[in-house]
């Protein structure tokens, strides 16, 4: 049995897209077009494929398995024809995604933004939401093109490193002892905001008990954004970047003080799949990230800006 090429990217973007709808909106198609699609493939494999549910059209175990055995094929196909023919981001009309906290937005989109807008004009960026534990899945899917996140990740990702980093304290300004670190004492009496490891930056809270120490938690939450509004009106504290510490405190009478003990600094690692963003226009894009970013200056670097 063989099957139209063009049937089985309308099979994956219903997958990923979990409704009619909005597949037809990605592949620029007619609704009744699409719908007509899925019949045809309903028929041809012998599966209802998809059947309603709460959230949308719910893949059966049967395109669960197809799923797998059609992305990489696609992706394939995708990469010899992609190295034969050049790919053109000025033509491109394609969305690219990428996964990243809300800090991760703060920082580098511009930045990426501004490189993507004038290569790719016609092309479209989307930021997709950070959840640790499914960007392997959503790589290996190609669900996402890449993502940017400080956690290590496992599932066969490719990772490259993108920037440096390290973690301080940030205060109210009302709250900020007298000096540039924060004695253990200091630290240990003060309440703090923490954020969600789904969020990105989990391993700061393991890294302080190696040594130690414990954030006393009076909030958590999952979104960096709400952090300078929180901490000053409830006096709270924050263990963050010193990239976003510095932003912040540009922007609100907020002030950052070292850890007391050291904090070495961490990697920002752009991910992708190895074998979808080898060639045409996911390579294309995993190059523009690394160059955009890494043109970028860093708050480690004191000759930046």
């Amino acid at each position: 049995m063989s099957i139209d090429l063009n049937l089985l990217r309308t099979f994956l973007e219903i997958y990923e897209a979990r409704s009619v709808t909005r597949a037809a909106q990605e592949l620029s198609l007619t609704q009744p077009t699409v719908s007509y699609t899925l019949s045809r493939l309903r028929a041809q494999l012998g599966d209802p494929l998809f059947v309603r549910g709460p959230g949308g059209l719910e893949p059966t175990a049967r395109a669960d398995e197809l799923f797998t055995v059609f992305r990489a094929s696609v992706s394939d196909i995708d990469t010899v024809i992609d190295t034969a023919a050049a790919f053109d981001p000025a033509g491109t009309t394609r969305t690219f995604r990428i996964c990243l906290s809300d800090i991760g937005e703060v920082i580098f989109l511009p930045a990426l933004m501004k490189r993507f807008g004038a290569l790719a004009p016609n092309a479209n960026l989307e930021s997709v939401p950070m959840n640790i534990e499914q960007i392997p899945h959503w790589l290996a899917h190609g669900q996402i093109d890449a993502a940017l996140t400080s956690l290590v990740l496992g599932g066969g990702t490719l990772r490259e490193a993108v920037t440096q980093d390290r973690y301080v304290c940030l205060l109210p300004r009302g709250m900020a002892p007298a000096g540039n670190k924060l004695t253990a004492r200091q630290f240990d009496a003060l309440g703090f905001v923490t954020i969600d490891p789904t969020a990105g930056h989990g391993q700061i809270e393991a890294r302080l008990a190696e040594s130690g120490i414990s954030l006393r938690t009076a909030l958590r939450v999952h979104h960096f954004s709400v952090l300078p509004l929180v901490q000053l009106e409830c006096s709270l504290a924050a263990v963050v970047p010193l990239e976003i510490a510095e932003r912040f405190c540009r922007q609100w009478p907020l002030e950052y003080r070292e850890l007391p003990m050291d904090s070495p600094s961490f990697s920002v690692d752009l991910y992708t799949d190895p074998k979808i963003a080898n060639g045409g226009p996911a390579l294309w894009f995993r190059e523009l990230v690394l160059e955009s970013l890494r043109e970028m200056p860093s708050a480690l670097d004191p000759h930046a800006g």
